[in-house]
């Protein structure tokens, strides 16, 4: 049975929306209560169905598209959810991407700066964009999707992306320091193998079997054991937690 945690009366970003951890996440935040700006890049059809699945249960969402990596779009994607909604209250910085697998030997430069742009320029663009609005409100929770390779150092072509996780790491425990005296929290996740497409796109099937085996729980995560963890950081509950990043890998 799924935790519930009371996040009425909340209103949270979720970018990435359209997909995977970040769709279970939009609606694990509807399902305990909050209402939820869907963001999307390209997706269109999949965040329109989170948004209709949200609305569903009777609460309030709409998607948006922005490129989390662009100022402008970050800015009018957390105006308009004031607009809709009167208020922010929980980021959660979620959209990423490995983009490419390549040896860094072979990394270009567009590969690596296209990366670092959506894992990390992005969670610095949509935090900082949120921190006005959280300060007056004298609240607020920042969550970020890091991932195990932070820790691991990436396999298999990856370093790019685990080089920007990493830094996702120390730009969470950096902000939570600067954050603290408003009340805002601002927490990780850092996730190891979740059955998302994410993991289809860049992952060969022999290797995820691989880590499975070589994970204690064996087995792989689903996306909506790292939104129960996402909506537990969002909520009351976690209060006194900030500048944490949280291993959600089945042990490994």
């Amino acid at each position: 049975m799924a935790a519930q945690f009371d996040l009425r009366g909340k209103v949270s970003i979720v970018t990435g929306a359209s997909s995977g951890i970040g769709r279970a996440t939009a609606l694990v935040m509807a399902r305990n209560g909050a209402a939820v700006t869907v963001n999307y890049l390209s997706d269109e059809s999949g965040a329109a169905e989170v948004v209709a699945e949200i609305q569903a249960m009777r609460r309030n969402a709409f998607s948006i598209r922005a490129d989390v990596t662009r100022r402008l779009e970050v800015l009018w994607m957390v105006d308009q959810t004031i607009q809709n909604f009167g208020r922010v209250d929980i980021l959660v910085n979620n959209a990423g991407s490995i983009v490419k697998l390549v040896p860094i030997e072979e990394c270009g430069e567009e590969v690596w700066d296209a990366v670092m742009a959506i894992n990390l320029k992005g969670v610095f663009l949509c935090s900082q964009a949120v921190i006005p609005h959280m300060k007056q409100q004298q609240s607020g929770r920042i969550i970020n999707v890091s991932s195990i390779a932070a820790d691991l150092g990436g396999r298999s072509g990856s370093l790019p992306y685990a080089a920007s996780k990493g830094a996702v790491n120390t730009f969470t425990k950096g902000l939570a320091n600067e954050l603290g005296e408003y009340k805002i929290t601002v927490n990780a996740v850092a996730p190891g193998v979740i059955l998302t497409p994410f993991v289809d796109k860049f992952s060969q099937p022999d290797r995820v079997q691989e880590i499975i085996n070589s994970t204690p729980l064996r087995r792989a995560g689903t996306p909506e054991e790292v939104a129960e963890l996402i909506a537990y950081l969002a909520s009351d509950e976690a209060g006194f937690i900030t500048g944490e990043v949280f291993s959600i890998d089945g042990g490994r």
